[in-house]
């Protein structure tokens, strides 16, 4: 889809240069005419040498409110014409500095594997890539608009100028080797087309995707999402739970909006060999070492059982649903990979003593 010149970053800053420059003309050519006395075609010449700062002479017998708005004119014209060329030297060369540094990334993202690929650099696609980067998950995203393309750089991210619909890009990002997608752009329609393409070049990745419109929910799914976030049906059951369940509100902004506390939601997969399969979960060291709780069990099949017992022995493949703090998730989440004969119990203990609780 071939986007109007007016509805782009470039457009519109070309748009609001060429607004203030015949706003500063107007308002000059007036006040020459009205204050100043002069005839139309002597206010519009003495506007243009004013502002261009040729400096020809000013009109002779000015009276001191008439010089006042000569000045006026010439700090404004000063101000705005240096405005615009500071503008007009950006533009000529954002291309090109946007094209070098599109180089480089390219160079990075050949280097990537088992990563996330985030389409837009919106007011989502920004906070997903805050979280991201917060949790130091390798991620790189793409974005058709330059300027927050420029303003993604600033941030130390990886991104890569282009169209998250286009087959060229999402290769280049590295799609056939990422661990998944997440699609927050502005049209849904645009969403459609995106994991369409996605899933015709990867299609065992994960693919999450927002969703501007509850109507589009259904469409986005048969088009190969796993998981659409509608932002507006989240906000909405936030807002329930605030008013009528404000503890529990509050508890999860700080887990998972404000990360005041180093705490988190988890999973955990029991793969084939590990040192806890077969266990039960009371006698899996999963509080005793790695402080973790278990809320909820989804075997292999897909049945989740909540709040399970602690006599629920653990099976491969099982996915664990773990509370506790991030740095022992991610110490379970190694450790639970290792196999049953090479370390036991008092091992981990070793490795992993408990901190004494202040």
């Amino acid at each position: 889809m071939k986007k109007n010149f007016w509805s782009d970053s470039l457009g519109k800053k070309v748009f609001t240069m060429l607004l203030i420059t015949s706003f500063i003309i107007v308002f000059g050519i007036i006040g020459m005419h009205f204050i100043v006395n002069l005839s139309w075609i002597d206010s519009l010449y003495y506007t243009i040498i004013t502002l261009s700062t040729v400096g020809y002479g000013a009109p002779e017998s000015l009276s001191g409110a008439e010089k006042i708005f000569i000045v006026t004119l010439i700090l404004l014209g000063m101000g705005i014409v240096g405005y615009v060329l500071g503008n007009m030297a950006q533009l000529l060369v954002s291309e090109k500095i946007v094209a070098l540094l599109g180089k480089g990334g390219d160079r990075r993202v050949a280097r990537l594997s088992d990563h996330w690929i985030i389409c837009g650099l919106g007011r989502y696609g920004s906070e997903v890539a805050h979280f991201l980067s917060a949790d130091n998950i390798t991620f790189v995203a793409l974005e058709i608009e330059e300027e927050k393309v420029s303003a993604g750089r600033e941030q130390g991210w990886l991104v890569l100028h282009g169209d998250a619909r286009n087959e060229e890009c999402l290769n280049k990002a590295g799609i056939a080797v990422s661990k998944g997608m997440i699609v927050a752009l502005g049209d849904d329609a645009d969403s459609v087309y995106t994991v369409l393409t996605a899933r015709s070049l990867a299609s065992n990745i994960r693919i999450v995707v927002r969703a501007n419109d509850a109507g589009s929910v259904n469409v986005l799914y048969r088009s190969g999402a796993d998981k659409v976030i509608n932002p507006v049906l989240a906000g909405a059951a936030s807002m329930v739970r605030a008013s009528l369940q404000p503890s529990v509100e509050d508890f999860l902004e700080l887990v998972n909006i404000s990360r005041k506390l180093d705490l988190d939601f988890g999973t955990v997969h029991i793969t084939s060999g590990s040192f806890m399969t077969g266990m039960t979960l009371s006698e899996a060291p999963l509080r005793s070492i790695y402080e973790a709780n278990v809320i909820a069990v989804i075997r292999e099949g897909g049945k989740i059982i909540y709040n399970p017992s602690g006599n629920l022995q653990l099976e491969t493949n099982d996915h664990l649903i773990v509370f506790g703090q991030r740095k022992q998730i991610a110490k379970l989440r190694h450790d639970i990979t290792l196999p049953e004969q090479s370390h036991s119990q008092e091992e981990l203990f070793v490795s992993h003593p408990i901190q004494e609780q202040k």
